[in-house]
């Protein structure tokens, strides 16, 4: 692709972005998929002007090579890793897992407001014997925890959780996102 045509992508991943701004700078609360958007289209931007950067500098390498050989002046090409290849790298590895821990600890922040309907309604009716009060009191008390091993004794100690079953799994699934 060309620089033009790249820098064209460039700027209409930033009209995306600027547009996505505008419809939500009047709301009180962001819709979750306002962050996964913007994230996204950031990260895009950044991996993109890293490729940019490294390519420029591949060119003015070549051409200072080039120069130096039509002067008689020998010198050696590397493909050396060079610093920005080498974070160009480490970013496109990182996207993915930076975006996806950095949702599922807005999400799983508070287990009280990270339970789907029908989680709700599986944990009331089998973990908590329909007592909701029971059940917010719990998931309250889980959320001031530490580390799932912390969640895990205070249930195993005070509910008895069968944690072989559909809920029970699904529940120490929720614990273990909320503690990552």
């Amino acid at each position: 692709m060309s620089l033009k045509k790249e820098i064209e992508q460039y700027l209409e991943q930033i009209s995306v972005l600027e547009e996505s701004f505008r419809k939500v700078k009047d709301l009180d609360t962001l819709p979750v998929s306002f962050f996964s958007t913007s994230l996204d289209i950031l990260n895009q931007l950044k991996i993109g002007l890293y490729e940019l950067e490294s390519a420029q500098l591949q060119m003015m390498t070549v051409h200072l090579n080039e120069s130096k050989l039509a002067m008689d002046e020998p010198v050696e090409l590397k493909d050396a890793e060079t610093p920005i290849t080498k974070n160009l790298k480490e970013v496109k590895e990182n996207v993915s897992v930076f975006l996806g821990d950095k949702i599922s600890k807005k999400i799983y922040a508070d287990l009280t407001k990270s339970l789907t309907v029908n989680q709700r309604f599986m944990f009331l009716r089998d973990l908590f014997k329909g007592n909701e009060t029971e059940m917010h009191r719990v998931l309250t008390h889980l959320n001031v925890l530490k580390t799932v091993e912390d969640a895990l004794n205070y249930l195993d100690n005070n509910y008895p959780v069968q944690w072989e079953t559909e809920s029970g799994i699904a529940f120490k699934e929720l614990l273990e996102k909320r503690f990552l």
